[in-house]
C-alpha cells in the first residue's frame, strides 16, 4: 500500500506539472497574439491616416539647402543682414533692416499712390504663381505673402537702381556703404530669394518714380537697361573681382533666370549651347604634376570664368587655359549656393560643381596654389597661399561629384592622358631626381657641364692624334682625358711621376 500511494503522488505531481506548463504556455501564446494585432491595427490605422504627399510644382526654384549640404558650412546659406522671402523672415538677428526696407517702401510710393494700388493689384494676380515657386509649404496667409512681396521687391529694385545711378554717391541715401557687400553676399543665398517675374513686375511698375529725396537727379537719371542688366551689374564684384573681363562677356549675351541667383549662375555658365557632358571617371592632376610633365598652365583673358580648354603647343606638348580666379569668403558662400541649387533644382546642369572639383584636384597643396598664383591664375585674400588650399578643398566637402554630366571630361581626359606618354613621365621623372629643387639643379647643370668637358677632351685628344702619335703613346691619352677638365695635362717627358700645369 505503501508503494502504490508512493506512485500515485508522483503521477500526481506530474499531472500537476503539465497543467501548470499549459496554463504558462497558453498566457504566452494569448500574449504573442494580443501584441500581433496590436502592431497590425496601429500599422494600419497609421497607413489609412497618411496623406498622400503631393507632387512638387514643376514652377518650383527657390529651395531649402539641404542638412548634409548645410553642415559642411551653416555661415554660407544664412543671411546676416537682410531677409528676403518667407524663409528667414521673422529671425531676432535681421529685424534691423526691416525698418530699412519700410523706409524704401515708404520714399517710394510717398507721392506716388495710385502706383502703389497698381503694384499691390498686381501683385495680388500673381501670390499664387509665386507661392508655387517655393519648395516648401509657406506658413503665411494671403495677405502677409502679398505684402512681404510687395515691400522685399521693392526693396530690392530700389538698391539696384542707386547702386547704379552714376549720379547718386553711395551712401548718400538710405542704403549705406558698409551694407553693401553684406547686401551682395545676402542676396545670392538659394534661401533669400524672390521669383524674377515678381521683380520685373515692380521694375516696370516704378520705372517713373524715385525714392531719392534730390527728384531733379533723379529725374534726369534714366533706366534705360533692363532689370537683369542692373542686377549682373550689381553682383560683378562678386564674380570677377575688379576685373573688365566678366563685364565685357555679359555684354554679348542675353542672360535669363528665375531668381537673382539663377541668373548670376547663368552669365558665368562655359559658352556654347550644346556643350558635351560626358562621363568624367579621374579627377585632374595636381598642378605640380603637370608642370612637371611638361604641362603649361596659363591664363587667358577675354573669357568666362568657367572656359577651360587645352591646347598643343608648337612641341606638341600640352597648354591648359584657365580663366584668372578671384577667391575670398564672400565668393565662396556664392558658389556653394549654386552648388546647393544645382542639386535641388533638376533642369540645372553641373557645370559649377564640375568646375569646383576641377579646382579640387588642380589644388592639392602649397606648392599648386604658387604655381597658379606665379602664372597670375589665382589672386586672394588670405593671409596665406595654404589656406587657400584649404579653402578651394573644402568646397567640395558633403557634395558628391556628378561624373556622368561634366563639361570638362574632353580637357581632363586629354591632359592626363598626355601625362601618361612616355615623354612627359620621363620629364616628370627627370624633374623629380634631378631638378626637384635650385640647389638639386645646379648640382645636375655641373655634372653635365664637367661631362661635357670630358667629352671634349676626349674628342680633342683624338682629333690631334695623328700629328702626335710618333712620339707619344697611349697612355698619354688616356691621362690627359681625365685631367683637363682640371686644367692639367700630363707629359711624357715627366716620365709618369710629375704632372705639370698648363
Amino acid at each position: 500500500m505503501a508503494g502504490r500511494s508512493t506512485f500515485t503522488r508522483f503521477l500526481l505531481q506530474q499531472k500537476g506539472r503539465k497543467q501548470i506548463l499549459n496554463v504558462r504556455f497558453g498566457s504566452h501564446r494569448s500574449l504573442h497574439q494580443s501584441s500581433n494585432s496590436n502592431w497590425r491595427s496601429s500599422l494600419n490605422q497609421e497607413f489609412n491616416n497618411s496623406i498622400e504627399t503631393p507632387k512638387q510644382s514643376p514652377s518650383v526654384c527657390i529651395y531649402k539647402v539641404p542638412t548634409t549640404i548645410r553642415m559642411a558650412r551653416t555661415k554660407a546659406y544664412d543671411p546676416s543682414i537682410v531677409s528676403i522671402g518667407p524663409y528667414h523672415r521673422g529671425s531676432p538677428h535681421l529685424q534691423a533692416m526691416e525698418q530699412v526696407k519700410m523706409e524704401v517702401f515708404r520714399r517710394l510710393f510717398f507721392r506716388n499712390r495710385e502706383t502703389l494700388d497698381s503694384a499691390m493689384d498686381a501683385l495680388e494676380k500673381l501670390e499664387d504663381q509665386a507661392r508655387n515657386c517655393y519648395s516648401e509649404n509657406v506658413q503665411l496667409g494671403r495677405d502677409e505673402f502679398v505684402k512681404m512681396l510687395l515691400i522685399d521687391g521693392c526693396f530690392l529694385v530700389e538698391i539696384l537702381r542707386e547702386t547704379s545711378n552714376p549720379r547718386l554717391e553711395l551712401g548718400s541715401g538710405i542704403i549705406k556703404r558698409w551694407m553693401v557687400p553684406q547686401i551682395q553676399r545676402d542676396l545670392i543665398m538659394l534661401e533669400n530669394q524672390l521669383p524674377l517675374f515678381i521683380l520685373q513686375e515692380l521694375f516696370q511698375l516704378t520705372r517713373n518714380i524715385s525714392s531719392q529725396e534730390n527728384q531733379s537727379d533723379a529725374i534726369s537719371f534714366r533706366h534705360p537697361q533692363t532689370l537683369q542688366r542692373l542686377a549682373l551689374d550689381f553682383f560683378s564684384s562678386l564674380v570677377q573681382g575688379s576685373s573688365n573681363t566678366y563685364s565685357t562677356c555679359l555684354r554679348k549675351n542675353s542672360i535669363k533666370g528665375k531668381h537673382f541667383l539663377d541668373l548670376l549662375r547663368n552669365s558665368i555658365l562655359p559658352a556654347g549651347n550644346r556643350l558635351s557632358r560626358q562621363n568624367q571617371i579621374h579627377m585632374i592632376r595636381p598642378a605640380s604634376e603637370l608642370k612637371s610633365a611638361g604641362i603649361k598652365v596659363v591664363m587667358v583673358e577675354n573669357c568666362g570664368p568657367l572656359d577651360i580648354s587645352v591646347k598643343k603647343t608648337w612641341t606638341m606638348a600640352r597648354k591648359l587655359t584657365i580663366p584668372r580666379l578671384y577667391i575670398d569668403d564672400r565668393r565662396g558662400s556664392l558658389f556653394r549656393n549654386m552648388v546647393a541649387f544645382e542639386k535641388c533644382h533638376k533642369e540645372c546642369n553641373p557645370d559649377i560643381s564640375t568646375y569646383l572639383f576641377f579646382l579640387d584636384g588642380l589644388i592639392h597643396s602649397l606648392e599648386d596654389v604658387e604655381i597658379l598664383h606665379y602664372n597670375d591664375i589665382v589672386h586672394h585674400s588670405f593671409s596665406c597661399d595654404e589656406e587657400v588650399a584649404k579653402f578651394v578643398n573644402n568646397q567640395c566637402k558633403e557634395i558628391g561629384r556628378d561624373a556622368g554630366a561634366s563639361y570638362l571630361h574632353s580637357v581632363v581626359d586629354e591632359v592626363n592622358s598626355y601625362s601618361r606618354t612616355f615623354r612627359a613621365r620621363n620629364r616628370a621623372w627627370m624633374v623629380r631626381h634631378y631638378f626637384s629643387s635650385w640647389l638639386v639643379g645646379v648640382s645636375t647643370f655641373g655634372a653635365f657641364l664637367a661631362l661635357y668637358l670630358t667629352f671634349v677632351q676626349a674628342a680633342s685628344s683624338i682629333a690631334n692624334a695623328p700629328k702626335s702619335s710618333e712620339n707619344k703613346g697611349l697612355h698619354y691619352y688616356i691621362m690627359n682625358t681625365f685631367l683637363f677638365p682640371l686644367g692639367k695635362s700630363y707629359s711624357p717627358s715627366d716620365n709618369g711621376t710629375n704632372v705639370g700645369r698648363r
